[in-house]
C-alpha cells in the first residue's frame, strides 16, 4: 500500500509527463502554422519570389500584430468584467432581499396554525 504522499509524487510526476507531451505537440503545431505560413509568402501577389528577408519581416509582422490583438481582446474582456460587475450589483442587492422575503413567507406558513387574536381597533 502506498502512502499518500508517493501517491501524491505519482500523480505530479504524470501530470507533468502529461504537460511535456502536449508542450511538445503545441511546439510542433506552432511550428507548422510558421512555416505555411512562410510558404505561402513566398510568393508575392504579383507571382514573383520574395527573399527570406521579405518573408521573415512578413511573418514577425503578423505575429507581432496576433500578439497585440491577443492583448486588446484581453483588455476589453477585463473592461467587460468590470462593467458587469457595477452594472449587477444592485441585482446581487435584490437576489438576497428575495431570498430573505422566500425565508419570511416559510416562516409564516408556518406559522399559519397559531391561535387568532383579535385586533383592537381604535
Amino acid at each position: 500500500m502506498t502512502s499518500r504522499s508517493e501517491k501524491f509524487e505519482l500523480f505530479q510526476k504524470s501530470v507533468l509527463d502529461h504537460l511535456t507531451k502536449v508542450n511538445n505537440k503545441l511546439d510542433r503545431l506552432c511550428a507548422l502554422s510558421v512555416s505555411n505560413q512562410l510558404l505561402q509568402e513566398c510568393v508575392g501577389p504579383d507571382g514573383s519570389g520574395r527573399t527570406a528577408e521579405e518573408c521573415a519581416d512578413i511573418v514577425v509582422e503578423s505575429f507581432m500584430a496576433g500578439i497585440c490583438l491577443t492583448d486588446e481582446l484581453d483588455n476589453r474582456t477585463r473592461e467587460f468584467d468590470y462593467q458587469k460587475s457595477e452594472f449587477f450589483i444592485d441585482q446581487e442587492v435584490e437576489d438576497e432581499d428575495e431570498e430573505n422575503e422566500e425565508e419570511d413567507d416559510d416562516e409564516n406558513t408556518n406559522n399559519s396554525n397559531a391561535p387568532r387574536r383579535p385586533v383592537n381597533a381604535f
